[in-house]
């Protein structure tokens, strides 16, 4: 029976977490089995800022579909659209699990992008590397319906778990991030999916810097995980980089890393950074109404560090 199957209030056990900036609404959806659409539903109220919790997106944890993972991650956007992965997310998601009882230092986990895993990198237990599968080639003629800024030296196009473009820029501070993102997310020559779109500068330091226009959440984000790891594939490839030579990426919300790393199933590539435990807190969710009441107001415990 699902959520919707009764009239009765329920008050929705969550934690509130981010990873460099990129925010999330966090449950254990085993113990409530919520629907995709009832996800939805709460993910667009829920999400809101200012009448809701406030976030980028929700993360729920659910009972695994294959064999080789310990959980299932779903992972729906702020406007209540399903997405395929998260970067951020699926690191914050790994420590909420740990927390949540499975114990394995390794932890392998369905999503709709495919078999992922993460673990520790070292004694920080906020610091999670996430192990990515291969990644597609960069495709490096990107022919857009409409005209492309001048200051965009070039495009790419790549799907590290979800759709994303590349654009090189000289200055990543100078560009009109909300409207350039939304002009080129929704170019009709990416339909119906859209991408995220990713404004990288390269940096003597050997560094890259970006900021990232997120489909489903339709703004800018702090920081965008599939959009670090995008970001640092595509100046790898065109560039001619070490692989395994570890590329630090620097966000609006912090610092992330991308590598390749041996494992006992060989090498594999990786996206490394923080994963926090805001607040935990409570929500009433009422299946009496197709969607929660926006200004629904949320009950919050007191802010902790993680455990």
């Amino acid at each position: 029976m699902t959520m919707m199957d009764t009239t009765d209030s329920t008050h929705v056990s969550f934690a509130k977490m981010q990873g460099t900036g990129n925010d999330f609404i966090v449950v254990d959806n085993r113990s409530y089995g919520f629907s995709m659409s009832e996800l939805s539903d709460c993910a667009a109220s829920w999400c809101r800022r200012r009448f809701g919790v406030g976030a980028d997106g929700l993360l729920a944890l659910d009972a695994p579909e294959s064999a080789a993972a310990d959980y299932q991650m779903h992972y729906v956007n702020a406007d209540g659209s399903r997405a395929t992965m998260c970067g951020n997310g699926a690191r914050c998601l790994f420590r909420f699990a740990r927390q949540a009882g499975f114990e394995k230092p390794e932890l392998a986990f369905d999503t709709d992008a495919g078999l992922y895993r993460a673990t520790h990198p070292g004694s920080d237990a906020n610091r999670v590397r996430l192990f990515v599968p291969d990644l597609p080639d960069v495709q490096s003629t990107v022919e857009l319906d409409q005209d492309v800024p001048d200051s965009i030296q070039a495009l790419y196009f790549i799907n590290a778990g979800t759709e994303h473009l590349v654009a090189l820029v000289d200055d990543m501070e100078a560009v009109p991030v909300r409207e350039w993102g939304r002009r080129l997310r929704g170019d009709p020559s990416l339909a119906p999916a859209g991408a995220n779109v990713n404004f990288v500068e390269e940096r003597a330091t050997g560094e890259i810097a970006l900021r990232t226009y997120e489909k489903g959440v339709e703004d800018e984000t702090l920081s965008c995980g599939t959009g670090v790891l995008a970001a640092a594939v595509v100046v790898e490839r065109i560039r001619g980089r070490d692989p395994t030579d570890p590329m630090d990426v620097q966000t609006q919300g912090g610092r992330l890393r991308v590598g390749v790393a041996s494992t006992d199933r060989g090498p594999e590539r990786y996206l490394e950074g923080p994963a926090v435990l805001v607040f935990r807190g409570t929500i009433e969710w009422s299946s009496s109404t197709e969607r929660p009441n926006p200004d629904e107001a949320a009950t919050v415990g007191a802010p902790t560090g993680c455990p």
